[in-house]
């Protein structure tokens, strides 16, 4: 028993000892700059888009897939305007219970962030879309500026979402303004 006990003891310290060391890994980064932004992203995603819209896709993914329509990291101008500062929750609310193009279903949570934190809250939603027998998950990201909100979205096949949360994050985070 005392011979078990010292064979788990010893590879336990071994597992805590390297895990660290050997699950860490270094991501190339790449930059990308319009007129309004600056975003950094991983080498393993590219951008793609047009005419004022930039997108994010994880490259794995993005020659064996239709859907970059709704896989993606958006960091655009998204936009809710707001009469008063006060209905914030109100306004997100409608927001996040509205339908839009091509959705047939939708359940979603909004949750304020912290204090601390950039954004001043988020919408997790399930998304299910006309054209495909997927479900998705999103997350949006809201900010406010004077009399609107800004957001930036993140949505993937839910059986994908976790793979790419951590860079989508990122990426999110990254997003510097010009202005």
């Amino acid at each position: 028993m005392k011979r078990l006990l010292l064979i788990l003891s010893v590879m336990l310290l071994v597992n805590c000892g390297s895990s660290d060391a050997q699950t860490r890994k270094t991501v190339k980064i790449k930059t990308f700059k319009n007129e309004e932004i600056v975003v950094n992203y991983p080498k393993t995603w590219m951008e793609f888009g047009g005419l004022d819209h930039v997108y994010f896709i994880p490259k794995k993914i993005r020659n064996s897939t239709f859907e970059n329509e709704v896989e993606h990291v958006s960091v655009n101008k998204n936009v809710i305007p707001l009469e008063s500062t006060h209905q914030i929750e109100k306004v997100l609310d409608k927001y996040g219970s509205t339908l839009t193009r091509n959705q047939v279903r939708k359940s979603f949570e909004l949750i304020k962030m912290h204090p601390d934190s950039k954004f001043i809250y988020k919408i997790e939603s399930l998304i299910t879309y006309r054209f495909s027998q997927n479900i998705y998950k999103r997350v949006e990201y809201f900010y406010s500026l004077e009399d609107r909100l800004e957001y930036f979205t993140y949505q993937m096949r839910d059986e994908l979402y976790n793979q790419y949360l951590d860079d989508a994050l990122f990426i999110i985070n990254s997003v510097r303004s010009k202005k």
